[in-house]
């Protein structure tokens, strides 16, 4: 009995589609990867371009300084990494916020003050909180203590950082920035999302739901598996160069 052979394009065909199904399958995380990456950029794109309505945050991301020396020692100055409206959002009660700092601690530093107002004005701290600088300019973020009152749920505060430089003839020049935060409830869908989701890409649901902090945060903690999408983000803010840099968190002073 004969047994029966492919013809030659009958084979073809066979082979093609083998080779097809295995390259779908190898290359679908690749595929799906770059759909996020590209749907992460938009979603932060918008949050990041958000127009300023009545009522939002007012400010500069940018810290402002007085001429001396100090403030030539980068083309960048002290800068918020916040969108343009200088507002966002966080589920957290004691969230992250996320700066670059244009120059590191010396012997003669001064350490960096952070305050945080209610929507009255009012302080919410104790006393100004007091953060140590790191020993190298870049990307740094600073915790609100769980000593201190929580965020609570619906209400706006405005935040003030400043730093101090002192020149080489020993004046100081005072450099501050300035930003809203709001802190909103993670609805149910957001709390599965991020059960459902590794830890590794947290950020996802965050900036599906335009929660401006608390994407910023998962991603600076995932950025060596996220590069790009790190990368894009300090783009933003002219910052590229510090994607491959570490990120410090700045130390409370007691």
């Amino acid at each position: 009995m004969l047994r029966p052979h492919l013809s030659i394009r009958q084979s073809t065909v066979l082979i093609c589609s083998v080779t097809t199904a295995v390259c779908v399958n190898f290359l679908s995380p690749i595929f799906v990867h770059k759909a996020q990456a590209q749907n992460f950029l938009e979603r932060i794109g918008q949050m990041f371009n958000g127009s300023r309505g009545e009522g939002n945050a007012s400010g500069r991301s940018r810290g402002g300084a007085t001429r001396s020396q100090c403030s030539q020692i980068d083309n960048n100055n002290l800068m918020a990494l916040v969108p343009n409206n200088n507002g966002g959002s966080t589920t957290q009660d004691y969230p992250q916020i996320w700066f670059y700092l244009p120059f590191g601690k010396t012997s003669q530093s001064r350490p960096a003050t952070f305050r945080l107002l209610d929507e009255q004005k009012k302080s919410v701290l104790a006393k100004p909180l007091l953060f140590s600088l790191p020993d190298k300019k870049g990307i740094v973020s600073i915790s609100i203590p769980s000593t201190e009152k929580p965020l609570l749920l619906g209400k706006r505060y405005q935040w003030y950082l400043k730093i101090t430089c002192v020149n080489d003839q020993g004046s100081n020049t005072n450099i501050s920035v300035n930003g809203w935060i709001e802190r909103v409830e993670a609805s149910p869908e957001l709390v599965q999302k991020i059960k459902q989701t590794g830890n590794q890409q947290q950020y996802i649901p965050y900036a599906e739901n335009k929660i401006w902090y608390d994407t910023v945060s998962q991603l600076a903690y995932n950025r060596a598996v996220y590069q790009q999408e790190w990368t894009n983000l300090l783009s933003l803010f002219q910052l590229k160069e510090f994607a491959n840099s570490p990120v410090y968190e700045l130390q409370l002073q007691k």
